[in-house]
């Protein structure tokens, strides 16, 4: 009898180890999955246009449901919505071909984002040079334009963007 529960508990050892892999990979793929349904409910809430609702008070009620979708209080701490909210409006600051760029990048923190845009001004500051910057696995070529126009406010007026494909 000893030894029916030896074998019994050495039977369900293995079992238990496997649903513990299985969960583990399954609360991987929900992260996945939750991630870039963050991502679009994210872009809901950006782009969303006052004419697609009869008046102010559907389109708060509207604006209010996709923050609650894209921020997830009920799964995100005050911190985590704090930092996604001010990553947004840091977003919204940067000129718009800095910001279409960074947001392409799918940076989770401003602090992401500030060591991307410190990288390339260290990048810029090289005079005349043409280099390389590495963001996403992506190789990205960024140059200096030499012909400065009056209307130039920041080192962002002063680039042109060209992507390239990443090595296979």
């Amino acid at each position: 009898m000893a030894t029916d529960l030896i074998q019994d508990g050495q039977q369900e050892g293995p079992a238990m180890v496997k649903v513990e892999e299985d969960h583990f990979y399954v609360q991987e793929t929900d992260l996945q999955l939750n991630s870039q349904s963050s991502r679009i409910f994210h872009q809901r809430f950006r782009l969303f246009p006052y004419q697609e609702t009869p008046g102010p008070r559907e389109a708060l009620r509207r604006l209010r449901e996709l923050g609650r979708q894209w921020l997830s209080p009920e799964m995100h701490t005050k911190e985590q919505i704090l930092q996604l909210l001010v990553l947004e409006r840091f977003l919204t600051i940067l000129p718009a071909e800095l910001q279409a760029w960074v947001r392409g990048q799918h940076l989770e923190s401003g602090e992401q984002a500030v060591t991307v845009l410190e990288d390339l001004e260290r990048l810029l500051d090289e005079p005349g040079e043409q280099g390389a910057f590495h963001a996403d696995g992506q190789e990205v070529l960024w140059e200096e334009v030499t012909s400065l126009g009056a209307g130039c406010q920041s080192p962002c007026d002063q680039l042109q963007h060209v992507e390239t494909t990443p090595p296979a």
